[in-house]
């Protein structure tokens, strides 16, 4: 009983810490995000620098894929880079692995998570709103750390109690570490509790090989869930994870002997003997740095493939407004925008065909007429707003006011070719 609720604590104190840090890391960064995505259009290799480094200061592959699956929606990101900083995001994640397995067992843990809670709880306390997130992180850095000591304990315990050495099936290792993923809602705590148990003896180092392979898997489920009902640029960013992630399991699956061959021979270089916690951090890099070197040269490839498994759907005067994106008040905000201008060209067209003599089309203009009410039921979900956002989503508001009195102009009787009925 205290095995099972070292084990059930140990993964909750670091889900806790994992999403602590998490959210306030994302809260600081929020600036730097927004401003580094839209410079990220220098080229492939840029995508996946960015996707590395945005996930290495998160810390989570989630929130990147779904940021960027709000950013493509939006428009903000080209479909073709957004595919690289999903791959870039992979290999971000891989920084867990290194921090758990570099500073996670190399210190008494219990000892200085503790103290570490504390500094952050009263940092959080004493700080100002925007400084307190700088608390929240160092607060969940130290649950993080403490739940990895808890699990420590409970897997000495596990151990003792259970053999895994029959536990040789590769194909069942992968189903497991995928399973892990899945049910713990994220790669990073299921990598650190097999990190976790590799270091307390329960698993061998090939074992942990192929269940980190597998949770690599299981984080694909969070882009899959993400891109159910959404538009074309959201299911599209959801197929990109899932298929690069399969494909870089294969790839791992196939080339493992060589993949562990070279992580023993760099962790002895590097560390003067064979580090197995630290090996994992190595392989799992390894094989998500071989992914998307390989995904990376057949990019153009890729991109086809994926345009033609999901095809363009649904009305192109939505295509920005998807669900994820009213989640992000900026971005939100310049979906909302660039609906409008997609709007604003298709009204222009239809009152200087009018004013040239032409019939007016109803259907048009009830097109147009849904096309500017769905805005508004899209800027309804935007929940927080800072004093920026709020005036620039009334300015917004004022725009549709005026698209919807120049439909109802042209919409009236006698519109056609009266210039004097259109309002200045």
């Amino acid at each position: 009983m205290e095995m099972a609720a070292a084990l059930i604590g140990g993964i909750g104190l670091f889900v806790l810490g994992m999403g602590m840090m998490t959210g306030a890391l994302k809260e600081l960064a929020g600036e730097f995000i927004k401003a580094w995505m839209n410079r990220i259009a220098g080229g492939t290799g840029r995508a996946i620098f960015s996707g590395a480094l945005i996930t290495a200061i998160i810390q989570s592959s989630t929130a990147v894929t779904l940021l960027t699956i709000g950013f493509v929606s939006a428009g903000l990101l080209p479909f073709r880079q957004s595919i690289g900083v999903i791959m870039g995001a992979n290999i971000g994640s891989t920084s867990t692995g290194w921090l758990v397995s570099l500073i996670g067992f190399k210190v008494d843990l219990l000892s200085w998570a503790l103290p570490i809670v504390g500094i952050g709880v009263l940092a959080q306390t004493v700080l100002k709103k925007r400084q307190a997130a700088y608390g929240t992180a160092v607060a969940g850095f130290g649950l993080l750390f403490l739940g990895v000591g808890v699990l420590q304990t409970g897997m000495a315990d596990l151990q003792a109690a259970v053999s895994f050495e029959g536990m040789a099936n590769i194909f069942l290792l992968i189903v497991v570490g995928t399973l892990m993923t899945v049910i713990m809602q994220s790669s990073s705590v299921a990598v650190a509790t097999t990190l976790t148990a590799l270091f307390s003896g329960v698993i061998g180092f090939e074992q942990a090989v192929f269940l980190v392979i597998g949770q690599n898997i299981g984080t694909t489920l969070t882009a899959v869930l993400a891109s159910i009902g959404a538009g074309t640029a959201a299911k599209r960013a959801g197929l990109t994870h899932v298929l690069f992630n399969l494909g870089t399991a294969v790839l791992a699956v196939l080339l493992s002997p060589l993949l562990i061959w070279v992580t023993r021979a760099l962790s002895t270089a590097l560390f003067g003997t064979f580090d197995a916690a630290v090996g994992i951090a190595i392989f799992h890099t390894l094989f998500n740095v071989l992914g998307v070197l390989v995904f990376a040269a057949v990019l153009p490839w890729f991109v086809q493939l994926l345009e033609w498994l999901v095809p363009e759907k649904g009305d192109p005067l939505l295509y920005h407004l998807e669900a994820q994106v009213a989640e992000i008040p900026e971005v939100a905000l310049e979906a909302a925008q660039r609906t409008i201008q997609l709007i604003l060209s298709k009204l222009f067209g239809l009152a200087r065909a009018m004013l040239a003599g032409t019939d007016a089309d109803a259907s048009q203009i009830a097109h147009l007429h849904n096309a500017a009410m769905q805005v508004r039921t899209f800027l309804a979900k935007i929940e927080t707003m800072s004093p920026d956002v709020f005036n620039r989503h009334v300015q917004i508001l004022h725009a549709l006011d005026h698209i919807d009195r120049l439909l109802q102009v042209l919409s009236e009787p006698g519109a056609k070719g009266q210039t004097s009925c259109i309002p200045g």
